[in-house]
């Protein structure tokens, strides 16, 4: 059977000399494991996807199991994305938090919008840290991790103004008013701008989110203080945030 479907190539092996498996992940989140006949080969019809992260629409036979790619036509190039080295490793720090979460035999439509609209966020010369920030905001349920700033744990006050720190003994914000010696203890000090970006790329959905329009200084806090999340809730460390940190 003939299938057609807007998808990002996320995964590539070689499975000959001319010829590569390709995984796609399709718009409606499911993952596709295709042959791609040629695919090394100079004059390859695939040439398109060689370099760089696109959207495509891909015209593919299969039955069950591995597909056999027929062609690729280009959706959304992502010129800017692909034409440079740093915001290009931003995406790849986007495509990793997406892509490890996948798993095999469920389909995350959401997943798939998550990576469009981070990419064109990323495309659009939104603040790389900040749009990384925003899916690994939206990914972190997937990893088991959560992220409370939207109330004092101790008073419950939602004044974002008075957020001065995050508790990981109380595992939420904590106001300037409730700082002590006791609540102090495993506290680290966040400005309420930061506190305040986290809870509205939480609370926001993916296609209402249009743009990141935010200081490069308040866009590394942020992405900052999301990694600090993900190290105390999650475990997982990720290829290309350590790659970010040598650049």
């Amino acid at each position: 059977m003939i299938y057609q479907h807007k998808g990002v190539m996320i995964r590539q092996t070689n499975y000959s000399e001319s010829s590569r498996i390709i995984t796609i992940l399709t718009e409606d989140g499911t993952q596709v494991p295709l042959m791609a006949r040629g695919f090394n080969k100079t004059k390859s019809p695939f040439i398109v996807l060689k370099q760089g992260l696109k959207e495509a629409l891909f015209t593919y036979n299969r039955f069950k199991g591995m597909g056999t790619l027929n062609e690729v036509d280009v959706i959304q190039p992502f010129k800017r994305v692909n034409g440079d080295f740093i915001v290009y490793t931003y995406a790849s720090y986007v495509m990793e938090l997406i892509t490890r979460a996948l798993e095999e035999d469920m389909a995350q439509e959401t997943f798939y919008r998550l990576m469009i609209k981070s990419l064109s966020l990323l495309e659009a010369e939104s603040a790389p840290a900040a749009v990384v920030s925003f899916t690994a905001i939206k990914m972190l349920p997937y990893y088991g991790g959560q992220m409370n700033v939207d109330a004092c744990a101790v008073c419950g006050t939602t004044d974002r103004s008075l957020f001065s720190h995050y508790s990981f003994s109380h595992h939420s914000v904590l106001c300037a008013r409730c700082i002590d010696e006791e609540t102090a203890h495993r506290a680290v000090p966040v400005s309420n701008r930061v506190l305040y970006l986290a809870g509205y790329m939480k609370h926001t959905p993916i296609d209402q989110v249009d743009s990141i329009r935010i200081s490069k200084e308040n866009a590394g806090l942020l992405l900052a203080f999301v990694e600090m999340i993900y190290d105390e809730y999650t475990g997982v460390y990720f290829k290309s945030r350590r790659l970010l940190k040598t650049l």
